[in-house]
């Protein structure tokens, strides 16, 4: 996958991991490609539910020689295929921990699924198909028995025993004070109380904005996008690390930035940003000459507002702001006049803003207006759906 890096898996097409990394060469979150930024040499590492270890091994890519992952993960099948990657790459500043986590030492039943991204503890008895007895520790146990004197970013995923892990975790989180990220959506089930449980912890959440690689503000009580799985939270002092680094809006910062005004300068008109874009070249004319004929500035505007969020000259707040305005403008625009290609470009900003509903109903409009019609209308300016496609030249 990404970053050089091997992952052992069962030899199926029909098991999620393995369709995954063979069909997109990557792990499919976003949340993956954000921490091989976010996450530097030297630094120290958990993964709770490392499962085949796609987190796992990219981590260690990341922290390096000098750094350190320690991985969890309980059924026997995965751990082995985990222990093979490792063994596979070298990394010596991994260990692999055959064990799940919760609030309180023993064993417990582990429920096996042909996926292995959906095992997980039981207490009742009975239920699955397959199952096996696995040794159960806390996260308090573990710090002890291993000697961390510090931990820089946890990852949990563990399917619906995360709020466990915190209970059994008290002295840690108090201790330490990691970047966390935690599976907020299993399925069809949402787990707002584990951010309730993390806010009383002293941690605030954040989501990812993966257009920008930049984490804002999530509250408890946000509604979610219904693609989101993922969420992040830490307490103020790494929200003040990470502010400085410009990969996060803290929420003391973010009214103010929403606030303020945008000012959008030359470099970010539409004639200009896109004039360096392969397939945006041979159109700009047939653009400056639509544009002339029917202006419209709330368009034009968009588009600025949008390439002011990809300037990284530009402070990450505004940029945020930036990208939000642009959304909205272009979603009132295909409201009242969805013509052109314009949900085309609704589509490719909402997807980088972390609006996947919004991204995928707007598309699947535009790709069925254009089969319905057999016409593209293309007389102003418009962003492909993804920010790969800018490299395409269209041609005749």
């Amino acid at each position: 996958m990404e970053g050089r890096v091997k992952v052992c898996v069962p030899d199926s097409l029909q098991l999620i991991t393995p369709y995954v990394l063979r069909e997109q060469g990557d792990w499919f979150e976003d949340e993956i490609k954000f921490l091989r930024r976010v996450v530097r040499p030297g630094e120290r590492v958990v993964d709770i539910g490392a499962n085949y270890g796609t987190y796992t091994l990219t981590l260690a890519r990341a922290v390096g020689e000098e750094g350190s992952v320690c991985a969890f993960e309980p059924a026997t099948a995965t751990a082995e295929c985990l222990q093979r990657s490792v063994e596979g790459a070298g990394f010596r500043q991994v260990a692999v921990q055959r064990c799940a986590l919760s609030n309180e030492p023993g064993r417990l039943s582990l429920s096996l699924n042909p996926n292995s991204e959906l095992n997980a503890l039981t207490r009742s008895g009975g239920g699955a198909a397959e199952s096996e007895e696995v040794a159960v520790e806390t996260l308090d146990g573990m710090m002890e028995r291993l000697g961390w004197d510090r931990v820089d970013f946890l990852k949990i995923d563990a399917e619906g025993e995360e709020e466990n892990i915190l209970r059994g975790g008290g002295k840690f989180f108090e201790r330490f004070s990691p970047l966390v990220e935690f599976e907020y959506k299993a399925g069809a089930e949402v787990n707002t109380g584990l951010v309730e449980a993390f806010e009383r912890l002293g941690f605030r959440c954040y989501r990812l904005v993966p257009g920008l690689d930049l984490l804002m503000p999530f509250p408890a009580g946000t509604q979610a996008d219904g693609f989101l799985l993922n969420l992040f939270c830490c307490k103020p002092d790494c929200a003040d690390r990470l502010s400085e680094r410009g990969v996060l809006v803290r929420f003391e910062d973010w009214e103010g930035w929403k606030a303020g005004g945008v000012e959008c300068k030359e470099r970010h008109n539409w004639r200009q940003a896109m004039a360096e874009m392969p397939f945006a070249r041979g159109l700009i004319p047939v653009w400056e000459q639509g544009m002339a004929a029917n202006p419209e500035p709330d368009l034009e505007a968009a588009l600025a507002l949008y390439f002011f969020s990809r300037d990284e000259a530009e402070p990450h707040g505004q940029r945020l702001a930036a990208l939000m305005q642009s959304f909205a403008l272009l979603k009132a625009l295909c409201a009242e006049r969805p013509v052109g290609l314009r949900r085309s470009t609704l589509g490719r900003v909402a997807r980088e803003l972390g609006c996947r509903s919004e991204a995928v109903a707007a598309l699947a409009a535009q790709g069925g207006e254009i089969a319905n019609t057999r016409k593209i209308e293309a007389q102003e300016p418009f962003l492909p759906p993804m920010a790969w496609m800018d490299a395409i030249e269209p041609g005749a």
